[in-house]
C-alpha cells in the first residue's frame, strides 16, 4: 500500500498562473483554469508482423473556477487510462522517444 503524498508535495506553483506536476500543467487563461493532458496509448498493428505504433493526443481539460478543480481532474482523467490502458499509455513526462 503507497503513502499518501499530498498536493502540494504534487504539484510546483510556476507563477500566479501555472502550476506544473509530471502529469502536466494547470493553467489560468480566459478567466479560467484549464488542465493540459498530453498523453500516448500503444495501438495494435494493423497488419501481423509489425510493430506497435504510439498515437499521440492532446487534450484541454476545463474551464474550472478553481486550480485546484483543474489538478483533480487532471489526475482523474490519468487515472482512469491508466486504468483503461495498462503499460499501453505514457501521460505527460512518462513520455519518452522510443
Amino acid at each position: 500500500m503507497s503513502k499518501h503524498v499530498s498536493r502540494k508535495q504534487r504539484w510546483t506553483q510556476k507563477d500566479a498562473k501555472t502550476y506544473t506536476s509530471n502529469l502536466g500543467p494547470v493553467v489560468y487563461r480566459q478567466d479560467a483554469w484549464y488542465a493540459h493532458l498530453v498523453y500516448q496509448v500503444r495501438e495494435p498493428p494493423a497488419e501481423e508482423g509489425q510493430l506497435p505504433e504510439w498515437t499521440s493526443y492532446d487534450r484541454w481539460l476545463g474551464p474550472f473556477k478553481r486550480p485546484r478543480n483543474a489538478m483533480v481532474e487532471l489526475e482523474r482523467e490519468a487515472t482512469y487510462l491508466r486504468n483503461r490502458h495498462g503499460d499501453d499509455v505514457r501521460i505527460g513526462e512518462e513520455k519518452a522517444e522510443t
